[in-house]
């Protein structure tokens, strides 16, 4: 059963990040959801996007209930993901917090003059979301030593890498504006 639970587990996660990134490909490919489904699209592809993150995270969740094979017994490294795990979830708040809850979920993405936030959490990482949320799930992976868990961390990890590069396209844009605590700055201005 544990096996067959997470084998849906891994074909979810895959759906979930696949379908998401398509929206970005075929919105840099100029290939824009409102000509299909009018001004309903986004709402559309966020409630399709919001179902196989919800579905993948409850499958994650019932994976848990079952005997998993370990792949160490290390004391320290259990207690050092418990930490990786804590620290993650932190950081990953902390850029959506920075970030704003419109940014987060893409809902301005596409629009001309994109608002990069190169303050707080974005000083020291580029993508404090994505990175914090790795951390957690290699963290998670390692505190309860389940080699399913460890499986679905490097899956999420390796499909999610291209998935930010595509993010990162329209952050290239010859004009784009920049939020540097809580000032807006056109990358054309000049600045003192």
């Amino acid at each position: 059963m544990n096996s067959t639970l997470f084998i849906f587990t891994v074909i979810s996660v895959f759906l979930t990040i696949f379908i998401e990134s398509l929206i970005f490909i075929l919105q840099i490919k100029g290939r824009k959801f409102s000509r299909w489904f009018g001004k309903n699209a986004f709402r559309i592809h966020m409630t399709v996007v919001g179902f196989f993150w919800v579905l993948s995270f409850i499958l994650i969740v019932l994976l848990q209930s079952g005997k998993h094979p370990h792949f160490h017994n290390i004391i320290i490294l259990k207690w050092s993901g418990l930490i990786l795990l804590v620290s993650g979830l932190a950081v990953a708040i902390w850029g959506f917090m920075v970030l704003g809850i419109k940014r987060s979920f893409g809902l301005n993405f596409f629009k001309d003059n994109v608002l990069v936030v190169k303050g707080s959490a974005y000083k020291f990482v580029k993508n404090p979301e994505d990175y914090g949320l790795w951390a957690a799930l290699a963290g998670f992976a390692l505190f309860s030593r389940s080699s399913f868990n460890l499986a679905i961390a490097i899956e999420f990890i390796i499909l999610m890498v291209p998935h930010m590069m595509i993010e990162n396209i329209p952050l290239k844009k010859p004009v784009f504006f920049e939020k540097q605590d809580d000032q807006f700055l056109s990358k054309n201005a000049k600045m003192d």
